[in-house]
């Protein structure tokens, strides 16, 4: 069936929460076809002041092409307050696409000596057919 939904819960490692720590995420598309990703967003346990020298920024990614960013800089998301959403500004229709059994990547890197974050990355993928 088309246009089913499926959003999933990836858990911001301890290691990655400490300031100078970068990590990757990785969902895989278990939505049984073709997917698009329709959001990616970054939910804070705890609240992060946004800082343009010392900053996370959130780097999605299907197949190695990156679909779209959000940063902790003052700039872009600003500060984010517990509980609080950063959403990825993702790119046009395409690149966006995910096959079944693959999956989308969400790089966290850290400029200067980083931020320290934790709490999730919510992805919510949209079944668009059987492959």
């Amino acid at each position: 069936m088309n246009s089913e939904r499926m959003s999933l819960a990836l858990y911001i490692p301890v290691a990655a929460a400490t300031a100078g720590t970068a990590s990757d995420l990785f969902c895989v598309n278990r939505t049984g076809g073709k997917a698009k990703v329709v959001s990616v967003d970054f939910v804070a346990d705890g609240a992060v002041t946004a800082n343009d020298t010392n900053y996370a920024t959130f780097t999605a990614s299907v197949g190695g092409t990156g679909i779209g960013s959000v940063s902790t800089t003052t700039t872009d998301s600003g500060d984010i307050a517990d509980g609080g959403v950063a959403s990825v500004a993702l790119s046009g229709a395409g690149s966006n696409l995910v096959a079944d059994g693959a999956s989308v990547k969400v790089a966290i890197t850290k400029p200067g000596t980083g931020v320290a974050i934790a709490g999730t990355v919510q992805v919510t993928l949209e079944r668009v057919r059987a492959d």
